[in-house]
């Protein structure tokens, strides 16, 4: 199944075995600003200008690694699109806030391998309750756009089990370009990858 938008939205929900590749986007957009506030670790870095007027600890940890996509903004008069981008960059801080939540060793493994999987059944308790809320956000940015489904309603529709004791969650890049993924192991032995972009590395 994939499911891809023009512009800024780039989604992919891609199911495929795994080892295959899956991966693409199309136009990219956002850019960034100088923050309000110094980071409190390390020097001061540019901030998306969709980053939350407070941002945790996890967003501007993510925001040492990860880098938004550069402006791209459609045509006046494509409305519908506009509309679909600005929904889209709803849904990011919390997708960063899960990457800021890996751990070191987390962090420095997809770093060297530009892939981490993560059961959800072994997530910490943090790592959980933002994977939860970006569940949250993306149903309540997307609600109303057919062609972006409710993630859980696709996980469970690809074989997930209701507590996704069978799903592994993550992230991957090819390239620049890095996705939230997510993995579900069927039991003939497949597993099928979905994902859409985030960030570029």
């Amino acid at each position: 199944m994939r499911i891809a938008a023009k512009g800024f939205a780039c989604i992919i929900l891609t199911a495929v075995v795994t080892l295959s590749p899956a991966l693409g986007c199309g136009r990219r957009a956002s850019h960034t600003r100088a923050p309000a506030s110094p980071v409190e670790e390390g020097p001061s870095i540019p901030l998306p200008e969709w980053a939350p007027e407070n941002p945790s600890p996890e967003f501007l940890r993510a925001a040492r690694v990860l880098k938004p996509w550069p402006e791209e903004r459609p045509a006046e008069e494509d409305l519908a699109q506009r509309a679909v981008e600005e929904r889209y960059r709803l849904t990011l801080p919390v997708a960063w806030e899960l990457f800021g939540a890996l751990t070191d060793a987390q962090m420095e493994r997809f770093l060297s391998t530009k892939e981490i999987r993560l059961p959800v059944k072994s997530l910490s308790e943090k790592q959980r309750l933002t994977l939860d809320r970006w569940f949250d956000a993306w149903r309540d940015a997307m609600q109303g756009e057919g062609q972006y489904p409710d993630w859980l309603v696709v996980l469970y529709k690809t074989g997930a089990r209701e507590d996704l004791s069978n799903v592994d969650v993550g992230f991957d890049s090819a390239g620049r370009r890095v996705h939230i993924c997510f993995w579900v192991s069927l039991p003939n032995g497949d597993s099928l990858r979905l994902g859409n972009g985030i960030a570029d590395i």
